[in-house]
């Protein structure tokens, strides 16, 4: 049976390659330019510009939570402007700066907020993931001799 499932699927995708799948057209292939004129005219897609920006840069911005019904420990909404960090919720108002860090080869920026109700949550330390240009999470590591905090995720409301 698994066999039968693998052959179906290669000879899909085989179809697909054959065809000419995302021409544009669907029966006829793109015709090829040649010369000066194929690029003139026409623009050059560059590289995505978030593979060129920190994960602190593509963090500039305004941010709210996702969670639909936030208790007094949720942080609301988050302002990030050149690496320096607001947070507010309904019981807490915060700032802190985000520090470049990396961790197995990739960008790790840590945050550590200071409230002024002198309670962060039970946040600690924590550390910032961008999925996209839109989503952000903070993952924190909670209080000393803890097992862990909370993960706040965001999505983003202006740049």
């Amino acid at each position: 049976m698994r066999k039968a499932a693998t052959m179906t699927v290669a000879s899909v995708m085989a179809g697909l390659v054959l065809t000419g799948c995302g021409t544009g057209d669907g029966n006829q292939p793109n015709p090829k330019k040649s010369g000066a004129s194929a690029d003139s005219g026409q623009k050059k897609q560059s590289s995505s510009p978030s593979s060129k920006r920190s994960v602190i840069d593509r963090a500039t911005g305004s941010w709210e939570t996702i969670i639909t019904t936030p208790s007094d420990d949720t942080l609301k909404t988050l302002t990030v402007s050149d690496g320096n960090v607001t947070a507010k919720g309904s019981k807490l108002d915060c700032t802190g700066t985000l520090k470049p860090g990396k961790t197995d080869g990739r960008e790790t920026p840590t945050l550590t907020l200071a409230c002024k109700s002198g309670s962060d949550g039970g946040r600690g330390k924590g550390t910032l993931h961008m999925m996209g240009e839109d989503a952000l999470a903070l993952d924190w590591k909670g209080p000393e001799g803890g097992w862990g905090g909370p993960v706040d995720s965001f999505r983003r409301t202006s740049n």
